[in-house]
């Protein structure tokens, strides 16, 4: 009797382990023996995402510029998202830190892990990787049933979207990411995909580089029919700058249209919001075409 016992535990004790086991974008198997209650989030996406499956109170220590939701905002900070210390983290003892692969310096992360602290590793910098991060999230904190909900109307959503403008007239764009020295995103960046996602054509997708410097004269020759721009960092008098070269399209039609950083940098379901901006505004330069 006691034998059949034993095994009914063991069983269920291997049950929940793999319940609570996923594997993260670098391929690494993250498993835990309960639900996270102590975490460490290194990027500010990540912070939203868990505040999005409800555990936003679990988060013990977070970078700068973790400010979604409004919340987040008294999380402690333990710095810059590259300066973070290894050191610091142990001694707040969490169960899983939640690292972004990009932007976490991979000797920290390299550390903790073999000091036996749990780190989730996420990279993905696409509208369909925001499903894979949240679902993932959910099974190490214990969410499943509210990330399905959200991950399921967050699909759909974009899949209308996406549907809704596959026929629309194809449009060029120039994603300006930085003024001085003139630097835009190629297809690695989330912002082409929504372009492309809006029937838009990103000029420098192409690229080599994930982050490719250009130049004015380059924006000449190829002259884009819109030049978007993200409010934060960039100059306030940016559309008057570009008044020198009416013989770009966009300047000349001022399709020249600024957009909120971190509705399109960021990886979360906010990301839904940066998407039908970007729709909106090149409907109105084909509609002005």
């Amino acid at each position: 009797m006691l034998y059949p016992l034993i095994t009914f535990f063991l069983v269920l004790l291997s049950f929940s382990a793999q319940a609570l086991s996923v594997k993260d974008d670098a391929g690494t198997q993250v498993s835990l023996e309960k639900p996270a209650m102590r975490i460490v989030t290194l990027a500010p996406h990540l912070t939203e995402q868990l505040f999005s499956l409800g555990v936003g109170e679990r988060i013990i220590a977070t970078v700068e510029y973790s400010d979604y939701p409004k919340a987040a905002l008294s999380i402690p900070r333990i710095g810059g998202a590259e300066e973070i210390s290894a050191e610091v983290i142990l001694a707040l003892q969490p169960d899983l830190v939640v690292a972004w692969e990009e932007g976490s310096p991979a000797e920290v992360l390299s550390l903790l892990e073999s000091l036996g602290v749990m780190v989730y590793r996420a990279s993905s910098k696409s509208l369909r990787g925001v499903s894979k991060t949240l679902s993932d999230l959910a099974v190490l904190t214990q969410r499943p049933e509210v990330a399905a909900s959200l991950v399921t109307a967050f699909n759909e959503e974009m899949d209308k979207i996406a549907l809704l403008y596959r026929y629309k007239g194809s449009v060029s764009v120039f994603y300006q990411l930085w003024y001085e020295p003139l630097m835009t995103a190629n297809k690695q960046q989330m912002i082409n995909e929504m372009i492309v996602m809006c029937g838009g054509r990103n000029l420098f997708s192409e690229q080599a580089e994930v982050v490719p410097q250009t130049s004015i004269e380059s924006i000449v020759v190829l002259n884009p029919e819109v030049i978007l721009a993200p409010e934060q960092g960039t100059p306030t008098d940016w559309k008057k700058r570009w008044q020198a070269w009416p013989e770009i399209s966009a300047v000349s039609k001022q399709h020249l249209y600024t957009l909120n950083a971190d509705l399109v940098n960021r990886p979360t379901l906010r990301s839904l919001e940066g998407l039908q901006q970007v729709c909106y505004l090149l409907d109105r330069a084909r509609s002005n075409s």
